[in-house]
């Protein structure tokens, strides 16, 4: 399906309203137009979504499904924009957007260190690609994100980007798993796992699939999951990759991988034309001593450094 919001919008408008006639005059459309969008609508979804009768039009069980979604899909993508409407910061706010790194409470602590007098607020979104479009676009005045592999990433004219750290990846097990014990873990002896891995996009499956068939298997994808993934590690649904500064939780134990198949990038962003674009590099200085810091705290980190590899 093509769907989008605007559509959602449109069944909404339709239900609440109870007629297309009436529906018609709350979107100031002729009723032919919203009959029209109507059926264009329900061609994507390849279902009837209303029963039309004499009193008006009531939704289908399909119809009642999409609407159900459309309610808790509206008011986040609205609370989106408005969070994210181009606009300078207003009220000596700092917006920062982020993805899942194991350094936010890092960059947050030295934000509010360095900027004591300005509001902090942020947004976690899993694409790095997208966090470099919002700070572009003035929606975020800087960005953590996270990059896998080697890959170097594009930012347009106007945007500096700065690497803090460039970690390897470690592998997070059953408690109970076989290797569990094993102080490092070759990624050819996880060949017949399934596999948890996160649907954030912007190529990270690519790499991640490519460094599996580097070890001589495709990899069994078993969850597609952005969230929730040590309670299905803990709970021997399969293993999944995790930062190194990841704190181990009950049920699960996390291991290095030999020879560092996988490595992730951490990579401070902002705009070159910020009123605070002088601070920022003191940020970045402040943001790496915080990465070491962390590094230094995390025990099996610690040891994976100490020993030398690399």
């Amino acid at each position: 399906m093509e769907l989008q919001v605007r559509h959602l919008r449109v069944l909404v408008a339709i239900a609440r309203a109870g007629s297309l006639n009436r529906a018609a005059g709350e979107l100031r459309l002729a009723q032919p137009a919203l009959s029209h969008q109507l059926r264009r609508i329900e061609q994507m979804v390849g279902d009837r979504l209303f029963d039309r009768g004499t009193r008006g039009v009531r939704p289908t069980r399909i119809g009642e499904l999409l609407l159900a979604r459309a309610e808790a899909i509206i008011p986040a993508f609205d609370e989106l924009d408005r969070d994210f409407r181009r606009q300078q910061p207003s009220g000596g706010g700092l917006r920062i957007g982020w993805n899942d790194s194991g350094l936010l409470s890092g960059l947050f602590d030295c934000v509010e260190r360095l900027f004591p007098d300005l509001e902090l607020t942020s947004r976690a979104d899993l694409s790095h690609g997208r966090l470099v479009s919002q700070v572009a676009s003035g929606c975020v005045d800087l960005a953590l994100a996270m990059i896998c592999g080697p890959r170097t990433l594009a930012v347009p004219d106007g945007v500096r980007a700065e690497r803090v750290a460039t970690e390897p990846s470690f592998v997070a097990l059953p408690a109970q798993h076989r290797l569990a014990a094993s102080p490092v873990v070759d990624l050819s002896d996880l060949a017949r796992e399934r596999w948890i891995v996160s649907s954030c996009g912007d190529g990270c499956r690519i790499v991640f699939r490519e460094m599996c068939l580097a070890h001589g298997f495709t990899p069994r994808i078993a969850h597609d999951v952005d969230a929730l993934r040590h309670r299905l590690v803990s709970g021997a649904r399969g293993v999944c990759l995790v930062q190194p500064t990841t704190s181990e939780l009950p049920g699960v134990a996390i291991r290095p991988l030999a020879g560092d198949p996988i490595t992730v990038q951490h990579v401070l962003l902002w705009r070159a034309d910020h009123l605070l674009d002088d601070r920022f590099t003191e940020l970045h200085h402040a943001v790496t001593s915080a990465y070491e810091q962390l590094m230094a705290q995390t025990d099996r980190y610690r040891e994976w450094m100490d020993n030398g590899t690399t």
